[in-house]
């Protein structure tokens, strides 16, 4: 006996993937891996330099993710 298929209309529960919403996750998580790994370098070099780009790009970085979510997605 297998598990039934969440995606079958015949068993009144339809679940729809949104394969649209797995791609701009992992979109973000490259980003913010870069994003670290940009932050890191700088707080190699100069600390108030890399809190100054920690601070202004996670704000932009996250007004910008309201945004596009809220107004374009």
């Amino acid at each position: 006996m297998s598990a039934p298929d969440a995606n079958d209309p015949s068993n009144g529960s339809t679940v729809a993937v949104e394969t649209g919403w797995f791609r701009f996750g992992v979109v973000l998580a490259i980003l913010q891996l870069a994003f670290l790994a940009l932050v890191i370098g700088l707080l190699q070099v100069d600390v108030v330099l890399g809190l100054i780009a920690a601070v202004v790009l996670s704000t932009v970085g996250g007004i910008a993710i309201t945004v596009y979510v809220l107004w374009w997605k």
